[in-house]
């Protein structure tokens, strides 16, 4: 289906052009701006059309790019699960656009905002599409290094360039840790596509390629590893946790939210497809063993991430701190969930994804109305802000208290599905849950208190109308997927779930695509 190539291809494309086009334009910001909406839209619009198809279709769709298929050429291989994830990323980075060009509309070298945004987009649908292992490690590299330059944008600022810089620093730790992994999957497998390592792992014949290394179990169980440590790095999860912190107040508000809500999904997006799809359900006795201690790491590292976030959120001063370590409270709920190995364990970490991506994005994008207005990040100088801007404090309590999981809001059926995983698993696990909500709670109730009820200040006359309108989507979309959860849960996040776990199915896709180009 081509509209998955273009799907990466566009935004990428429009990404190189942008910079001739604002030359041409001679860096006309409302030209500028048309441009990129335009490139976002039209993704959006890709996007919609596969996550159609993959839902009208019984198996994974395909597109081979160049028309090589495996082991020769890259393939894109699409289930329910990546195109739900995908159609919510081009959907917020569509909104996040708009937001953008207000917050921005004071600040020089909008053009390259924009390329380096568009290129994050592309990065992030190629990690989402991809079904490749090797070009899942380019797309990583390609979200990374836009996500680095976009944190400093504000490159004249030295806190900007310090947390970047310190962002870098640990990306390149996590890609490269993923790369080794890449090299002993293709040395010991032969191959780097995702179908075909999956058959390998199983023990199921797949044509082309062979076994290079007879101890499957070893070389993978070890390459499993090191690439979950890379997953987590990216993802945020303790103790590789430091940079996000760091990350969010140095960046522009609309850069955070894409942080928060989306680029962290490419750590547990890609921990979700290895655990399910690639190796989930394996009977060989070693891996099976290395799975189950993988999964365990997970699930402690997720609780205590959740449990240490939560507390940390607290102490913040920096709205914009606060704000990163509530994803890292729900990256590591995610986390847990991933590492439980089950199918209710797979539903709501998808379900959780999509939900606290929404959530989250709103949060960030409400904060950054109050930051403009307020000329500070700092939680005391918000103080009685909130009656100036009443759109964005309706949207922050609407994107708060989904988040600590109030019915009937969307984050609620998200957790309500986590905490039945949990109970399945140990109660204890669900235990934790509750009281880093409870935790993050009061730290929420701080700032609203602060922003409702504080003296007010003096305040900056700034133009929101575009961001607010922006955060009243959100704001209605977060309500309307409440109302309508167990509807969505029915109708798509509980057929993703069952799909991903298909490997078989996963696998044979692409082994009858192969079987018929090289007869």
């Amino acid at each position: 289906m081509n509209a998955i190539g273009l799907a990466v291809l566009t935004p990428i494309a429009f990404a190189f052009a942008l910079p001739l086009f604002a030359k041409i334009v001679k860096s006309r910001r409302e030209l500028i701006f048309g441009y990129s909406l335009i490139a976002t839209f039209i993704t959006l619009i890709l996007t919609i059309l596969v996550f159609k198809e993959a839902y009208n279709s019984s198996e994974p769709l395909i597109y081979t790019f160049g028309r090589w298929v495996a082991p020769i050429g890259i393939l894109y291989e699409v289930d329910k699960l990546n195109a739900t994830i995908a159609l919510t990323t081009s959907a917020l980075m569509f909104l996040i656009s708009i937001y953008s060009y207000e917050y921005l509309k004071n600040e020089k070298g909008l053009e390259w905002y924009y390329t380096l945004y568009l290129g994050l987009e592309a990065g992030i649908l190629g990690v989402l599409l991809t079904g490749d292992a090797f070009n899942l490690f380019v797309m990583i590299e390609v979200t990374s290094i836009a996500a680095y330059g976009l944190v400093m944008f504000y490159r004249n600022r030295g806190d900007s360039v310090v947390a970047g810089l310190k962002y870098a620093f640990i990306g390149a730790i996590g890609t490269t840790i993923y790369f080794l992994a890449v090299i002993i999957l293709y040395g010991s497998l032969g191959t780097v596509n995702m179908a075909d390592i999956a058959a390998k792992v199983h023990g199921i014949s797949f044509p082309i390629t062979e076994v290079y290394y007879t101890n499957i179990a070893l070389a993978s169980g070890v390459a499993l590893v090191l690439a979950t440590w890379a997953f987590m790095i990216k993802a945020a999860i303790f103790p590789t946790h430091f940079w996000l912190p760091e990350a969010h107040p140095a960046a522009p508000t609309p850069i955070s939210a894409v942080l928060s809500g989306l680029v962290v999904n490419v750590g547990v997006y890609a921990m979700l497809r290895f655990f399910t799809t690639i190796y989930g359900s394996v009977t060989e006795t070693s891996l099976v063993n290395v799975m189950h201690i993988m999964g365990m790491i997970l699930i402690v590292l997720g609780a205590f991430s959740a449990i240490f976030a939560a507390i940390m959120m607290n102490v913040q001063k920096d709205i914009k701190r606060l704000i990163a370590y509530s994803t890292i409270v729900h990256m590591g709920y995610i986390a847990s969930a991933i590492g439980l190995g089950t199918s209710l364990g797979v539903e709501a970490s998808l379900f959780h994804i999509v939900n606290h991506a929404i959530a989250k994005a709103l949060m960030f994008l409400a904060a950054g109305i109050f930051i403009q207005v307020a000329g500070s990040r700092m939680i005391e100088d918000l103080s009685g802000i909130g009656k100036r801007v009443p759109i964005a404090t309706f949207a922050f309590a609407i994107s708060t208290f989904s988040l600590v999981g109030i019915p009937p809001l969307n984050v609620f059926y998200s957790k309500l599905l986590l905490f039945t995983a949990y109970m399945e698993y140990n109660i204890g696990l669900s235990i934790i849950m509750v009281i880093s909500s409870i935790i993050a709670l009061i730290a929420y109730i701080r700032v609203l208190y602060k922003i409702l009820w504080g003296p007010e200040r003096e305040i900056r006359r700034v133009n929101t109308g575009m961001m607010s309108g922006v955060c009243l989507i959100l704001a209605i979309s977060i309500i309307v997927i409440g109302l309508v959860a167990p509807l969505i849960y029915n109708a798509l996040i509980s057929p993703a779930a069952s799909q991903a776990m298909d490997y078989s199915t996963y696998i044979e896709v692409v082994r009858k695509l192969i079987e018929t180009f090289f007869s």
